[in-house]
């Protein structure tokens, strides 16, 4: 059954993932509002920066999310039948389930400080 085994790589790639991309997005962040800031520039460049900075985040998101769907999935296929890997499938919904809990954390940080 390769299916617990693919659930947990992708919960451990999304914990190496997601820094990264986090990190892109606060650039992009600070990209969009000079942007946006800037009188001079176009209004359909403005729309574009903060919808750049908006794709970032739910990619962002999006990753660990497809990581506890995977591992939920491969969770209840390994406890419904006689094969090994409900373990591991568990240990990829958690390791997911914390990474996008922080991710969730830190898009509510960047909205309110976008906002504030």
């Amino acid at each position: 059954m390769k299916r617990p085994v693919t659930a947990f790589v992708f919960a451990v790639a999304s914990v190496i993932i997601c820094p990264i991309v986090l990190f892109i997005e606060f650039t992009a962040l600070f990209g969009a509002a000079m942007i946006t800031y800037e009188p001079a520039n176009p209004l359909w460049v403005k729309i574009i920066s903060v919808a750049v900075v908006i794709l970032i985040g739910l990619f962002a998101l999006a990753v660990p999310t497809l990581a506890v769907i995977l591992g939920m999935k491969a969770r209840a296929t390994a406890k419904s039948t006689p094969t090994k890997g409900a373990g591991l499938a568990t240990a990829a919904v958690v390791i997911a389930g914390i990474v996008t809990a922080g991710v969730f954390v830190i898009q509510v940080y960047l909205i309110l400080t976008a906002f504030g």
